[in-house]
């Protein structure tokens, strides 16, 4: 017997254990700090190169702080590259790697004019490992099985940089810019003529000094990505602001902010493609010896969007003066901590830490840190627990305001991106070899009962019959059995 072969290639995506560093920067004031207002650090620039039992990460941490002086406010930022290894026994040079990294946590010291500042980074790497498998296609007089899978492949991996820019009226005159932040997201992913169309915003945040007093502004920037993709594919990305520029220009008084971004786009193009595989085999003539193993294979099933609302409220100290007003708000780290598959539903838990500064009755200006943590429900049909998936979070609109005289409210708006993968087990015919004949039943006609689910080819696999036959016999019944019907096969026919 000459058994027909073929060898199927397939992609499995495996999110490995995260791992955290703690990087720590002095940043020099022109003058002696007398109170830290607020501080930002984010992660950009981020890549990473997969080798034997490691991975090699590499980017930037830009830190920017806003502080007091006998001067008045002021600003000052810092940005350092870093490298990291990760260790991983499962990964291999062969190993794609998308890294995702985030802030987890910030401290801070002042000494004299020295700000100094202790960040501590989290990446979480996704590894995407290439796998084969020989399975077993034809033979002669072997009766087969066959199942449709979806199989997905790596099509090629994403690294593009975009640029978005626009201007603002102000309506007032902007004396010096102590702060701006830029983050991005991602809002949706839809088929393209020539691939995928990316749909996301840059969402920005501008600190000023206008006419002696601190005042902030809210930046939204659409974008539109178009990257290349082939028929049903489906990609897991993640966009980062690289730079950022802002420029203040207009006329006095009546200042314009124009803003310039640069971001990228980073991670997979994954093409699901269906192809068909061998389950069962048997032979109505001869036994057959065939290994028959289980093959674990991925599928992302969608992508997830969504916008949640979050907010709470700090009380400033009772030994306080009274505040007055709240002038800014900045994001200090935005931490996604998990995301959880749920039936119909994913979950998401993080913390999202805000400086508010504010100033107070007396005219002294001074800042608090508002942690906002969250547990968050986003309806995703289709989803089951179990389900492996990967997201990111985004912060699009934050705000701060008083309450009362001791009541700071924040709230901010969160985007959500989440790629749902699915890990799918089917057991597949690889090798087969011809064994002893299979002894004549001697009957021409067989009546057997069928079992509640039988199918048609479970009762002629039984019986060492073609499929076709059972159910050419057999018009009335409907197969999976409902259980008792009797199914009349007959192996020969008189003419």
């Amino acid at each position: 017997m000459q058994a027909e072969t073929k060898n199927i290639q397939f992609d499995r995506i495996r999110i490995l254990e995260s791992g955290q560093f703690v990087l720590e920067c002095n940043i020099n004031a022109e003058a002696e700090v007398r109170k830290l207002l607020c501080v930002r650090c984010d992660v950009y620039d981020v890549r990473a190169v997969a080798a034997a039992k490691q991975i090699a990460a590499a980017g930037k941490v830009g830190v920017k702080v806003v502080y007091e002086t006998e001067g008045g406010v002021d600003s000052a930022d810092y940005v350092t590259d870093f490298s990291k290894i990760l260790t991983d026994e499962s990964v291999t040079e062969s190993t794609s790697v998308l890294l995702r990294a985030s802030v987890a946590d910030t401290e801070t010291e002042l000494a004299g004019s020295t700000v100094r500042v202790r960040t501590v980074v989290t990446l979480s790497p996704v590894a995407v490992d290439g796998a084969e498998l020989e399975v077993f296609v034809s033979a002669d007089g072997v009766c087969a099985k066959r199942d449709v899978i979806t199989l997905t492949t790596l099509a090629g991996e994403v690294d593009r940089q975009f640029k978005v820019d626009d201007e603002y009226a102000s309506g007032v005159s902007v004396q010096k810019i102590l702060c701006y932040s830029a983050d991005a997201a991602i809002s949706k992913q839809t088929p393209a003529e020539k691939g995928l169309q990316i749909d996301g915003e840059i969402c920005a945040s501008v600190t000023y000094l206008s006419e002696g007093e601190v005042a902030q502004k809210n930046i939204v920037i659409p974008f539109c990505e178009t990257i290349e993709a082939p028929d049903n594919a489906s990609a897991l990305l993640t966009v980062t602001v690289e730079k950022s520029s802002l420029t203040v220009g207009g006329k006095e008084g009546e200042n314009v902010l124009a803003l310039e971004v640069s971001a990228r786009l980073s991670g997979f193009v994954f093409e699901n493609v269906e192809g068909s595989v061998v389950t069962d085999v048997y032979s109505p003539v001869c036994e057959l010896d065939f290994s028959r193993p289980c093959l674990n294979f991925d599928e992302i099933c969608g992508e997830y969007t969504s916008r949640e609302r979050i907010a709470g409220s700090v009380d400033i100290p009772e030994d306080d003066v009274d505040a007055k007003r709240v002038l800014c708000a900045e994001i200090a780290e935005n931490d996604l901590v998990s995301a959880k598959a749920e039936n119909g539903c994913i979950t998401t838990e993080g913390v999202l830490s805000v400086c508010v500064v504010y100033e107070r009755e007396d005219g002294a200006i001074y800042s608090t840190k508002i942690e906002l943590p969250y547990a968050l429900s986003h309806e995703a049909r289709g989803v089951e627990a179990g389900d492996t998936v990967i997201s990111s979070a985004a912060c699009c609109d934050l705000y701060a305001k008083l309450k009362r005289g001791r009541e700071i409210e924040v709230g901010a708006a969160l985007s959500f991106v989440s790629y749902v993968v699915k890990h799918r087990e089917t057991c597949v015919v690889t090798g087969l070899e011809e064994g002893a004949p299979v002894a004549d039943a001697g009957d021409a006609i067989v009546v057997v009962s069928a079992a509640e689910g039988d199918t048609a080819w479970d009762i002629a696999k039984r019986l060492g019959v073609e499929e076709s036959a059972v159910q050419r016999q057999n018009p009335s019944v409907g197969f999976p059995a409902r259980g008792g019907e009797k199914i009349v096969v007959y192996r020969m026919l008189s003419v």
